[in-house]
């Protein structure tokens, strides 16, 4: 249930409080997001979630209200964070609730989490070919999704089967390739979408 007391893009103590009812991750308020980027450069976070798994990303932004505005973080290799910070609600997938990677028969199931190269990595090992490029691509899967990443002639489009997401209501969407409408670098699925995990064959 969102509750009235949380307006306007400052988060007090007391909205913090309320936010965290109930959420197994970890908020962290005025959080330095330096140490979060490559270039260990920028900001804070006026409020920093690393949700514990997809329920919890969930539960989170169904409670927050849709005036507080939301910035999703990967692993910042190509993010620059301006020195007065980020406000309103930064979200960071971590490895240990999205960083999964299993096989299913011919395909990979992969979360947003995993890097790149680790999911060609295993790709190699399970025998499974067409995603090698991105083993050149810094960064996770779910900002390669977002921007549909490539290189070497290939890329995210070429491969993905389903992308599945939560939206800026707490909804859980499953997006086939189609659904994606892929361009150059981009994909033009709704930006509210946090994408949290991706089947590829």
């Amino acid at each position: 249930m969102r509750s009235e007391a949380l307006q306007g893009s400052a988060l007090t103590p007391g909205d913090i409080e309320l936010l965290g009812q109930g959420i197994r991750g970890r908020l962290t308020p005025d959080a330095p997001l330096a140490p979060a980027t490559w270039f260990r450069v920028g900001g804070n976070a006026e409020l920093l979630f690393q949700p514990a798994d997809e329920a919890d990303l969930a539960m989170f932004l169904e409670r927050l209200p849709a005036e507080i505005p939301v910035t999703v973080i990967g692993v910042g290799s190509n993010l620059l964070v301006r020195d007065g910070g980020l406000a309103g609600v930064v979200i960071r997938l971590s490895a240990k609730g999205f960083g999964q990677v299993a096989r299913e028969g011919n395909h990979l199931r992969a979360g947003a989490a995993i890097l790149d190269k680790r999911l060609a990595a295993f790709a190699a090992e399970e025998g499974l070919g067409g995603l090698a490029f991105l083993h050149g691509i810094p960064g996770a899967i779910g900002g390669a999704v977002r921007m549909n990443a490539g290189a070497n002639q290939a890329e995210i489009r070429d491969i993905l089967v389903e992308a599945v997401a939560i939206d800026r209501a707490g909804r859980r969407q499953v997006l086939a390739n189609a659904d994606m409408h892929f361009d150059y670098r981009h994909n033009n699925a709704p930006n509210d979408l946090i994408f949290t995990e991706a089947v590829f064959a």
